[in-house]
This record gives structure tokens, sequence and C-alpha cells, in this order.
């Protein structure tokens, strides 16, 4: 196969029809020269931010500080098609490696390089039709939520509200609606995509049906870069949000009830068993709460919770359900009830923005088929609770998923987890003024070996929006049976595998 470094000289002959070559290409080896740049600046719609630029240290961040260190050499926001067009013929012409970023997510900090980061979070328009919803790449949760609520439509939508679609949907898109509207990218009509070597596609059911398997599932940066998604749009009649705490005496009973009762709720009924400790400290009592979403009135949800007790046999220390319906719903989730959809944004995104950054974190998750059988758990919760260190912040959660989600077999697209039961999530998290090598090193180990754990009772599959950079079987478990045709599919769209990065495909 050719090489990535090949299609920065042999690429720009492609792009150079298309009338967006520029002149004077440096050495591939080499990063360019002030000029080249320059001359991109110049081409753009949008604005170039250099290391030089005052407001430089603020366009080079992703969500998470411990990514900081890694310093751009230019990060270009794209306001328009040809901005992304102009931004791969500079980056193929000059031989400097270019990656896309939405809303700069990424587990594995995959969404920024030394080179030039194409950020679209400008393209972030959503348009909400009678049928279909056009969403740019930029859109972040908390528009799309607002904008799509004020029409008195339902998309299926995510967990975090800065996560923007970019990135979200081409990984499949998980979040409190998949049991009952399916996974984002389910949603999809068509996609707009910029290609490595400039050109423009639409694909669809109709037209570049490969690429479009490929892109709903196969995850972001690896075919392209989209600036245009086409949503179906669906209906949501209401929305309770609900949430029973416990004793953590009770543990064991909540978390085996909790497993006995997923496969007998409604789809309309979404749910999560957390468990939690703010604070490490050996003396210190974890937290333990089930809560979800239900599509629907609150007398009904009464019914189904009380399964949820009899499942668990035990009854809950306080048991809540707000009917506020999918807008406000998705806006407590997001803890920003209290706040306009300006503020809902990272600190940065606009003037108003009021949400914070996420700090030194690391994220590791399997998918599961079949419950946890009972020395499993016991297990499980006997590494949740190991090598406590005062300060550390660590959670476990097990997320619903199935129902709707499940009505599409494992090979339609290239979400491969389709008979996913529910995923065990890992977080450890360091406050700002613990982060350094050696606390680091302790949150490290401590969730390795919880890992290790946990996974002897997965399906050994992995979300690909989860993007774990410590998986040495992450093609097998992001994608199973489905990576040989998504490779297939690479080398027909990125023949020259233009966008690379430590797990692209390919």
């Amino acid at each position: 196969m050719t090489t990535r470094r090949a299609v920065l000289k042999g690429g720009a002959a492609a792009l150079a029809l298309a009338g967006l070559g520029a002149a004077g290409a440096a050495s591939s080896s080499a990063l360019a020269g002030k000029t080249e740049w320059e001359r991109l600046q110049r081409r753009l719609t949008g604005r170039l931010v250099l290391p030089s630029s005052g407001d430089y240290d603020l366009a080079k961040q992703l969500h998470r500080t411990m990514f900081d260190g890694i310093r751009p050499a230019g990060v270009a926001y794209c306001e328009t098609v040809g901005d992304v067009r102009a931004c791969l013929s500079f980056a193929q012409h000059n031989g400097v490696p270019a990656v896309p970023r939405s809303g700069g997510h990424s587990y594995g900090g995959y969404s920024t390089t030394e080179g030039l980061v194409i950020d679209v979070s400008r393209l972030n328009t959503v348009q909400v039709g009678e049928h279909a919803t056009v969403v740019g790449p930029g859109a972040q949760l908390t528009d799309l939520v607002d904008a799509a609520g004020a029409h008195g439509v339902g998309l299926a939508s995510g967990i975090c509200p800065t996560v923007a679609m970019g990135g979200y949907l081409q990984g499949g898109g998980i979040g409190w609606q998949t049991r009952s509207l399916g996974l984002g990218c389910d949603s999809l009509e068509s996609v707009q995509v910029v290609l490595a070597d400039g050109s423009v596609v639409t694909c669809s059911e109709h037209q570049h049906q490969d690429l479009f398997w490929a892109l709903r599932g196969g995850g972001g940066g690896n075919f392209g870069i989209v600036t245009r998604y086409e949503r179906r749009n669906s209906t949501i009649p209401g929305m309770v949000n609900y949430t029973l705490a416990w004793d953590w005496d009770h543990v064991k009973d909540v978390v085996e009830g909790w497993q006995r009762w997923l496969p007998g709720a409604p789809r309309e009924m979404s749910g999560r068993c957390l468990l939690g400790l703010l604070n490490a400290a050996p003396d210190a009592t974890p937290l333990l709460i089930t809560d979800g979403t239900f599509l629907g009135s609150p007398e009904d949800l009464d019914a189904h919770l009380d399964a949820l007790v009899s499942a668990i046999g035990r009854a809950p220390a306080a048991r809540d359900a707000e009917d506020l319906g999918f807008r406000d719903g998705m806006m407590s989730w997001f803890k920003c009830s209290d706040k306009t959809v300006a503020q809902c944004h990272r600190v940065g995104h606009n003037p108003e923005a009021t949400l914070p950054r996420a700090g030194f974190q690391i994220d590791r998750s399997r998918l599961f088929k079949e419950a946890v059988p009972s020395s499993g758990v016991d297990e499980i919760l006997a590494a949740f609770d190991a090598e406590r260190r005062a300060g550390h912040i660590r959670f476990i959660h097990l997320f619903a998923l199935g129902g709707a989600a499940s009505d599409v077999p494992r090979t339609a697209t290239a979400y491969v987890h389709r008979d996913a039961r529910f995923s065990v999530d890992l977080a450890t998290v360091l406050p700002p003024v613990m982060d350094n090598d050696e606390e680091r090193a302790a949150a490290r180990a401590w969730i390795d070996r919880a890992f290790t754990v946990t996974d002897q009772y997965s399906a050994h599959e992995t979300y690909q929006n989860y993007i774990d950079p410590d998986l040495a079987d992450w093609r097998q478990a992001y994608y199973a049976e489905n990576y040989p045709r998504l490779v297939k599919a690479k080398r027909t769209y990125d023949p020259h595998g233009f966008f690379d990065f430590a797990q692209s495909i390919g």
C-alpha cells in the first residue's frame, strides 16, 4: 500500500486540478515555511491561528488539559467546505501532517497534532426541517438538543453537552435515546465528505454506499472530513428523567438486580448503574445510583421503576422523577438547567461559555452481551474498592444498550456492537492540585487492574468513540468482523493513507 508520506507529494496533483494547489511546495520531511502559512491564511474564509498568535493557547486546546503539551504548527478554523479543501491542499503540498477536529473529545488526543489542526467547529449549523435535520460537524449536543427541541423533534443524543457531531456520529453515537431511537448514526440519511484528494462527495444508501456504510461506525478521522450530515427526524412525546439512590451496603444486590431487570425493560427506558468515589480516601463511602430516562409519562414510568426495585429486592434510599420533556430533560443531564445555550459550552467556545475543561482523566470500557455472574460482580466490586488513594476520583458505571440499536444486524453498518446489552465504563480523574507523575501512575495502575478484572466477563469489544490508546486488540475490539470491509473502504477513499493516527484504519 502506498504510504501516507507519498500522498503528501502525489495527492497534490489532484488538488491542483481542483484549483487548490499551492505553489512553492516544501520538502515532505519538514513543516511549511512562513510564506506557505501566509498563503494558506489568504485562501481561508476562516482564520488561521499560528504559535505567534495571541490566542494560540486557546486555539490548540482539546477538551482535556492533559493534551496541552501538544503544540500544533497551526489551527485552521474552517467556515466553508472550500476552507477544508484548502487545508488539505496545503498539508499535502507542504508535507504537513493534518487531523480534523470538531469537539476535541478524543480520549486518545487524536484530534490534535504537531502539524495542522483542521478545525470544523464553525461548521455548526442545525437546520430542522419537516422530515430531516441538517447538522454541521461542529454542532455540539447542546446546540442540537436546543434546536431540535424547539421544533418538537427528538434526535438520538449523547451524554456530554460539548461533544460535537463530527466524531459522535461517525463513531456510532450512543446515549440516553439509544434503546428507543437507535444509535445517532442510525438516523443518517446522507453525509457530505471532503476526501484527501480534495473531492467533495455526498454519500447515502444510493450513492457511495460503501463510504456511507463506513462512516456509520468507522470512527472519525479515518476516511475524510465530514462537512454536513442529514439526519432523519423522530418524535418524542415526552421524556422523564429518573434517579434512584441506594445504600452502599446493598451494592451487590443493586448491580445484580439491575442486570436482571434490563432485558425485560421497555426500550423507551434507558438506564445506568453508577458506582462512584468523589474522594477515594480509605474511609469514604461510595455513591450508588441507578438513573436514566423514560420516553413516556411519569405514570407509566412508575410501574417500570417498581419492577427495577423488585428485581433488586431492596428499597432505594431515595427515588425521584422529573417530567421535563426532551429539551429540558437533556439540559438537566448536561447540568445546564440554569444556563443559556451559550453558557452550556466549554469556556473559550464563546464569550458566555461557562463549562470547565476536563483535566487528567483515563477512561476504559468494555461491552457485555450477558450479565456478569455473581462471582464476577464480587471481583469487580473488589477492584473498584482496591488501592484507595485520598483525593482520587473513580467511577464504574453500567450503561444500558440494546433495544432499537439491536434491531440492526452487526454488519449492516460499520458499528458492529449491535448485540451488546450494556457497557461497563471505568474512569479515574485527578483534581488539578494532584496532577503529577506519581498520582498519574497510581491512577493508571488502578484503572488498568480494574479493567483486567472486568474484561474477564466482557465480549472483548469496545465502543469506538471511547477510544482507548492502551488497547492492544483495538481492531478487533472496535470493529470485529467489520474491519476487513473498513480497510477496503479506506483503500478506496483514502488510498494513500493521508488520514493517519495511532489507531487509524488501514
